[in-house]
């Protein structure tokens, strides 16, 4: 049965609705936010997943972000063991569970109208005939098909959806303040929608920042974290680019976009993959302070070569200009504000 909004929670989040919209707010409003509304957001789980990080932010074992990390390692899991081996999945012969579990991932990352048109299958009928096709045994963690109970369009559909690696982000910038804006309206409080979605850019530099250097159980595989990142960890500093007769070309270089970024270790090789979970469309250089960026040498062998480097891996916060910035064991009397 789904909650309702008691009235005297409603004008709370009434009340820190109108300070963000007045401009007094910094990301701890923005946390309280998202927790006052957490038990009214069925139905939105990308509003829900960033409502769990702030209920639950020492250790995530569900959600979004852990399914997009879990399938990334299973993937690569499978890549490692199987594929790059020459090794075929044999089916009639019991196999690990975990690829079971890897296939039921697949199919969500799958285009629904594709799978309709080669294997005329949805993606949950494919999901459904997937679960009840293998015969699971829980002590031996392994499975095996039940000869018969799948289709050859099913067993080709199930062929293709472990042929590639996706690259899908779980979400993006613009799925969390269309899913924030939804939950506002669905439990009636009064806000600014034109307002909200103009200061959505400062609502999302504070939700990256209770995601940076959270830590995920990936079913107890291997532990997990995720950080603040972007596209391009540095960039050439005062080159100049020359076309094959000398003449100098404009060449442009940029950090591209700020991200949440996960990464887990494989156990069979300690090779960390590492995978876009949130997108965004900050700017690096707009939304984070000077102080994250440092010229130095592009490398020892090439010490004349100078690039700009960011340094995101540190602990985060945001400075009166609502920047990120590298924290200090000091407090800071300055508090971030939006301006009208």
């Amino acid at each position: 049965m789904e909650i309702l909004m008691k009235p005297s929670e409603r004008t709370k989040t009434q009340k820190l609705i109108s300070k963000i919209e007045i401009g007094t707010f910094d990301e701890n409003d923005i946390d309280s936010l998202f927790m006052k509304l957490r038990e009214y957001s069925s139905g939105f789980l990308v509003f829900r997943e960033i409502a769990d990080f702030v209920a639950h932010n020492h250790l995530r074992d569900r959600g979004l972000s852990n399914q997009s990390l879990e399938t990334m390692y299973l993937r690569f899991k499978f890549f490692l063991e199987y594929d790059s081996q020459k090794k075929p999945l044999d089916l009639s012969a019991p196999f690990p569970l975990w690829i079971k579990r890897l296939m039921m991932f697949q199919v969500e990352t799958c285009d629904e109208a594709v799978l309709k048109e080669r294997f005329n299958v949805t993606v949950q009928c494919l999901k459904n005939r997937i679960d009840k096709g293998f015969k699971d045994d829980k002590k031996s963690n392994t499975t095996v098909y039940k000869n018969g109970t799948l289709s050859i369009d099913t067993l080709n559909a199930i062929k293709y959806i472990m042929s590639f690696i996706s690259a899908k982000v779980a979400f993006t910038q613009e799925d969390l303040i269309n899913e924030l804006v939804g939950v506002l309206q669905k439990n009636k409080i009064n806000f600014n929608e034109s307002y909200l979605r103009l200061i959505s850019d400062k609502v999302t530099i504070c939700t990256l920042l209770l995601v940076h250097k959270s830590n995920f159980d990936i079913k107890g595989y291997r532990l997990a974290h995720s950080e603040i990142a972007c596209e391009e960890s540095y960039i050439l500093h005062n080159v100049k680019f020359v076309d094959v007769h000398g003449k100098e070309v404009e060449h442009n270089q940029a950090f591209g976009n700020l991200s949440i970024r996960g990464c887990v270790t494989l156990e069979s090789n300690e090779l960390t993959i590492c995978h876009t979970i949130m997108s965004t469309t900050l700017d690096t250089e707009l939304w984070c302070s000077e102080s994250l960026f440092k010229i130095e040498p592009l490398s020892e062998e090439m010490s004349n070569h100078m690039c700009k480097r960011i340094k995101l891996d540190v602990d985060l916060t945001l400075d009166n200009q609502f920047k990120l910035t590298a924290s200090t064991t000091e407090y800071s009397s300055c508090i971030p504000t939006v301006e009208g």
